[in-house]
């Protein structure tokens, strides 16, 4: 588990411990005191001294490196961690408080990385580096449009395909002439920044209210829309969600930035060339022959019904959609997220006081059916949009308010679709119930 640039790894016995110690105590790690006698609480990071181990009963972290036998980094480490029968070390809560301390400021390594990614943009060569990945994002994103253009005009298949989330149209300043995207010279979309701007009111991207030039998009951040839901929020009566698409690129050894209900994220970086973008092409087009002829699970996504064969055992793939989609549909996840973060948690206590809770054993989990006015003690966020919608000390409010209501539609979606569960950092998942726990203070 890692965790600010250390991993943790748990040590069965003292004697690992002890040997851990002895030859590796002054590498840079933390020494988390937790239940320790009242003198050794104030020590500074790796203040134990080499050869010795918390007594009985007590817990501690030592640091480990990490480079002798692992392919890491020469300054990674480990921390090894001796639970003890009166103060058990919960891995979770352990986390929260080593993340309080990670940092990467000292990984030279890290540094001289970036001394070299500064060369790279030195000079002409940088321009051409940055050039050729805005370049083959635009000739993906006219692509894209023009291969769904071709099928809907086709009329041999079901007239539907992913899409992009960019203008439908350009205006270059100069000349106001007015280009579909993709019959935008590539050159003028590369060189001019108004053919990205969202524009005040423009349907494409759904934001109402918004002013001249108050934002554009970035060319090599290309974010593929699935059906299911316009750009204004409207929900389709049939759709597909990119979790289903997320999982079967993965299959295909395609990893993408970030998934949303209906949207996926993918990022050109250097190096992107068409034979790259060129088989993600072929992967949609792929995912969409699938779909048309409604294949079964078991052959889109194998991995998956063999994880969980009681589940999707004879279901079919447009079958997994449809049922994904009816359940975001009526648990109206997105408008419930929107709400999330339109009324903010009331903060109670400042987040150092519960961090400091957190590591005296001051916290509990708490079931979000029982979490109605509890005092968050950790961060939670959810990815996307990767953004915390509760900060520790804050207030979790009624069970009916926005915060336990939306987090209850990720428990429910997540224990009726296994093997797509939401990403959410902050949340420990009971492996049996599937049911969603945040850590809170514990009530005096």
């Amino acid at each position: 588990m890692e965790a600010g640039g250390f991993e943790v790894r748990w040590a069965v016995t003292a004697e690992d411990a002890d040997a851990v110690l002895r030859t590796e105590a002054g590498l840079a790690a933390a020494l988390v005191a937790w239940d320790l006698p009242r003198e050794r609480r104030g020590q500074a990071p790796g203040a134990a001294p080499a050869g010795t181990v918390p007594a009985d009963g007590a817990v501690g972290a030592l640091p480990g490196g990490a480079s002798a036998l692992l392919a890491a980094l020469v300054q990674s480490a480990m921390v090894h961690v001796r639970p003890a029968p009166r103060a058990p070390v919960e891995h979770d809560r352990f986390n929260e408080a080593l993340m309080m301390h990670g940092t990467t400021s000292p990984l030279y390594p890290m540094i001289a990385s970036l001394d070299v990614a500064t060369a790279m943009m030195d000079g002409p060569q940088g321009q051409w580096l940055v050039n050729e990945a805005v370049t083959e994002a635009i000739r993906f994103r006219q692509e894209m449009v023009r291969l769904r253009r071709r099928m809907e005009n086709a009329g041999d298949r079901p007239p539907w395909f992913f899409g992009v989330w960019q203008p439908e149209e350009v205006v270059p300043p100069e000349t106001g002439e007015r280009f579909a995207f993709d019959e935008a010279p590539p050159e003028l979309l590369r060189t001019t920044q108004s053919c990205w701007l969202l524009e005040p009111d423009a349907a494409w991207h759904g934001f109402p209210g918004l002013t001249e030039g108050h934002c554009m998009l970035d060319p090599v951040k290309v974010t593929l829309t699935c059906p299911g839901m316009t750009a204004a929020g409207e929900m389709a009566p049939e759709g597909i969600p990119a979790r289903v698409l997320t999982a079967y690129l993965a299959r295909r050894n395609i990893v993408v930035e970030k998934t949303d209900s209906y949207t996926t994220l993918i990022l050109f970086s250097m190096g992107i060339t068409k034979g790259k973008w060129g088989t993600l092409l072929d992967a949609l087009m792929d995912f969409k022959a699938l779909y048309d002829t409604d294949a079964p699970l078991e052959r889109v996504l194998p991995d998956v019904v063999a994880a969980h064969p009681r589940r999707y055992a004879g279901t079919t793939l447009r079958e997994l959609c449809r049922q994904m989609h009816e359940q975001l549909r009526s648990a109206r996840l997105v408008e419930l997220l929107d709400a999330a973060f339109q009324q903010l948690p009331e903060p109670v206590h400042p987040p150092q006081h519960c961090y400091q809770r957190l590591v005296r054993g001051g916290t509990e989990r708490v079931r979000l059916a029982d979490a109605a006015h509890r005092v968050a003690a950790a961060m939670v966020t959810v990815t996307p949009p990767g953004i915390p919608v509760l900060m520790p000390g804050e207030n979790t409010g009624p069970l009916d308010g926005p915060l336990l209501r939306y987090l209850t539609a990720l428990e429910s979606f997540d224990r009726r679709f296994p093997g797509f569960r939401s990403e959410t950092h902050g949340v420990t998942v009971d492996e049996e119930t599937g049911s969603y726990e945040i850590e809170c203070l514990t009530r005096s």
